[in-house]
């Protein structure tokens, strides 16, 4: 059975649409330095990309902010051989027709049981609406697609390096402020994050580890879909580095 998790957006400036109102936004004229491209020229050639390598696109949702200026979306993404799985995995999608932002694209997870969105923190497709993007962007996403069994098989030894590693109150409080150094986490939420730690949301977090302190910042870091690649990018090198992560995978390659 695939598991349809609970995909959301926040933000006061961004509107649910459903993708007929997406590809009727009309793609500002290019210029000699300023090509855009159209928003739904990136989500089709994503979604085909994803569908040829044998994925199966499970949900999708999109978004627009500032009258269609600037797109979000997220696809659920799923491999009918890993039914056992604990999570499932996300694409973001972004692009901007006012010069805010490169087109987007990052990969991603969500946990099943709480559905909290976190993203591997690798931007794996960020291309400048300059000269020939409509001829890079499907090599780049095909690139990038192709890329995603390792990822996942790099997420399962996460997840079980995280489960493995015990922590005592003492040792999450000072992996929280490490965590904060690093960017993972803005102050507004540090005690959002101290209370999901001790009084967890959910009791499948309940044990005393990395993972169960993950989930504390994941909790606390909904919301923000553009600061979330990084945030969670900085969260996982303080917790790959404490879990021995990064010192397997580094003897694993020599």
């Amino acid at each position: 059975m695939i598991h349809k998790t609970n995909l959301s957006i926040c933000g006061s400036e961004k509107t649910i649409v459903d993708f007929t109102k997406v590809n009727g936004v009309v793609t500002p004229e290019r210029t000699p330095s300023w090509q855009p491209i159209s928003h739904s020229f990136l989500i089709n050639k994503t979604r085909d990309m994803l569908v040829n390598s044998g994925l199966q696109v499970v949900q999708e949702m999109h978004s627009l902010a500032r009258g269609g200026l600037r797109y979000f979306g997220l696809f659920q993404v799923v491999d009918t051989n890993r039914t056992d799985s604990e999570y499932t995995t996300i694409v973001g999608l972004r692009n901007s027709h006012d010069k805010g932002f490169a087109a987007g694209l990052c990969f991603g997870q969500q946990v099943y049981v709480c559905d909290n969105l976190c993203f591997s923190g690798e931007v794996v497709l960020a291309r400048k609406h300059t000269t020939n993007i409509l001829r890079d962007i499907p090599l780049v996403i095909s690139r990038t697609v192709g890329q995603l069994g390792d990822k996942w098989a790099m997420q399962d030894r996460r997840i079980e390096s995280y489960k493995a590693h015990s922590l005592t109150d003492e040792q999450a409080h000072d992996t929280i402020i490490r965590a904060y150094r690093t960017g993972a986490v803005p102050t507004t939420r540090l005690s959002s994050v101290v209370d999901q730690w001790h009084n967890p949301n959910h009791n499948d977090f309940e044990p005393r580890n990395l993972w169960s302190l993950h989930n504390a910042f994941t909790e606390s870091l909904k919301g923000n879909l553009i600061a979330l690649p990084k945030r969670t990018q900085a969260l996982n090198s303080v917790f790959d580095n404490q879990s021995g992560l990064m010192a397997n995978d580094s003897l694993n390659t020599i």
